[in-house]
């Protein structure tokens, strides 16, 4: 794995929209850091080169005036030493040769007799120099010329400036770019932004979408907007939706049709099966098992048919105010010759606390529970138990149904409620259960906007909690 790879996977996953934004802010940062850098070394030479350049001219001013101030015994050289200064705006000195102070233009802090440490490339000069230097308190220019007379020995003239000023106005240079900088860091995360929002709006558009399509909402479009390969995009995924809605409701129309057509046929199986079992005499097993096998088939395109009737998207389930008591009373007085049959016990509170209401369809609720607790009582072994409890909060009451059957491995309770999964260590084809039970459960709950779970202890059955928002009391109940 590359290194970008391995990068790639420790930053956090941004939108389009931040990351263009901050694309863009972070390119006119850079930008803004190399122009103020370009425009700080070109100021800051041509000013420090028009400095030195105006420091030679003063510098060989003062060494002229010196030469000529030499020549005539009644000039007076620290008059000539303060009027170069003042004309220069700098400091102007006179050195031996050795590079000791002759004269000092500033009388009050005379050097005089002091040796000058200068740069090696300014300590003997053949022509006048001058260089630039960062000091301590700020930037400085040294300027340099020899001196020299039939007269006097060789001496040198030496003109100190202060250009502070020029690191002043470069500092404020550089505030005045980067706060350019910044606010053309702003402009361009907002045009970012802007831009990015064009982009990522359809693209926004069709997530929409395909997460209606995953919750079951297969006719979905989307307006084709933005550039062309966006457009192209959203034409492609219209075309997609319509074929996947037109192949599903072929398939809700063939699953509905082929369960209607069997119904007949099977009826009339069934009720031979059961004349056979009545005339003849002595029963077989392979008479019971063939009405066994008639029963189930007819379960299944019972349930084929339901399934059917919860995939239709116009359906419309009759919702009123439900007293759970009332529901758990009619499930148990359906299951109880079932559970009876088999030797099974079936356990239901005596009270339940609050007494809560749900809001549904009665008979879709009915059909879930019945198969929750058919499914139990199914897979029990004789002489077991199935216990059903109710368990009330604030605004939710879960009904849990747990069994003592052989229970269902961990890795097989995500996939219950799919169509036609059976785990084969607790629903042999024997028991004539289809894989169909709890996916017409899990459409129910659905439907009502509740919540399905499964669990299965070790050493113990299976348990189903069905989740559903309560309701307040009605005044007038039915």
């Amino acid at each position: 794995m590359s290194w970008y790879h391995k990068l790639d996977r420790h930053i956090p996953t941004r939108s389009l929209r931040w990351q263009l934004g901050m694309s863009y802010a972070t390119l006119a940062l850079v930008v803004t850091a190399l122009l103020t850098g370009l425009a700080l070394r070109i100021g800051s030479n041509i000013s420090l080169a028009a400095e030195q350049r105006q420091a030679l001219v003063a510098v060989s001013g003062a060494a002229t005036a010196f030469r000529e101030a030499l020549a005539n015994p009644t000039a007076d050289l620290s008059q000539v030493a303060r009027q170069q200064s003042f004309a220069s705006n700098g400091r102007v000195l006179w050195l031996n040769d050795d590079g000791t102070v002759r004269l000092d233009a500033f009388a009050e802090a005379a050097l005089g007799g002091t040796k000058l440490d200068l740069p090696q490339e300014l300590a003997q000069p053949t022509e006048p120099i001058a260089r630039a230097y960062a000091a301590s308190s700020g930037w400085v220019i040294y300027a340099v010329a020899p001196v020299s007379t039939p007269f006097q020995p060789a001496s040198l003239v030496v003109l100190a400036q202060d250009i502070s000023h020029i690191q002043h106005d470069l500092a404020q240079l550089r505030a005045t770019l980067w706060l350019l900088g910044g606010l053309l860091a702003c402009g361009f995360a907002a045009l970012g932004f802007l831009y990015a929002r064009s982009v990522t709006r359809p693209l926004g558009q069709l997530t929409a979408a395909v997460q209606q399509m995953q919750a079951g909402n297969l006719a979905q479009k989307v307006v084709p907007e933005g550039s062309e390969e966006l457009r192209q995009l959203a034409t492609t995924f219209n075309t997609m939706a319509t074929n996947v809605a037109s192949l599903d409701e072929e398939r809700r129309a063939f699953v509905a049709n082929a369960a209607h057509e069997l119904r007949t046929p099977l009826a009339a199986l069934q009720a031979l099966a059961y004349e056979m079992q009545e005339n003849i005499a002595p029963q077989t097993s392979e008479l019971a098992a063939f009405v066994r096998q008639t029963e189930r088939l007819g379960r299944t395109v019972d349930n084929l048919l339901t399934l059917a009737r919860l995939d239709n998207p116009d359906i419309k389930p009759r919702m009123i105010p439900i007293r759970v008591r009332n529901l758990l009373a009619e499930v148990f007085w359906v299951m109880r010759p079932v559970a009876a049959k088999r030797s099974i016990e079936l356990i239901f509170p005596d009270e339940l606390e609050n007494e809560p209401w749900v809001l549904g369809d009665p008979d879709w609720l009915h059909l879930a529970l019945v198969n929750i607790l058919g499914n139990s009582v199914r897979y029990c072994a004789p002489h077991g138990g199935a216990r059903v409890g109710v368990i009330c909060t604030s605004n939710t009451v879960a009904i849990k149904v747990a069994d003592s059957g052989p229970g269902v491995p961990r890795e097989a309770l995500s996939e219950l409620g799919q169509r036609f999964y059976r785990v084969s260590s607790a629903r042999e084809h024997s028991s004539g259960g289809s894989g169909l039970g709890l996916a017409i459960v899990r459409e129910i709950v659905e439907l009502h906007s509740g919540q399905l779970a499964f669990a299965s202890p070790p050493g113990a059955g299976l348990i189903v909690t069905v989740t559903l928002a309560t309701v307040p009391e009605p005044e007038d109940e039915l």
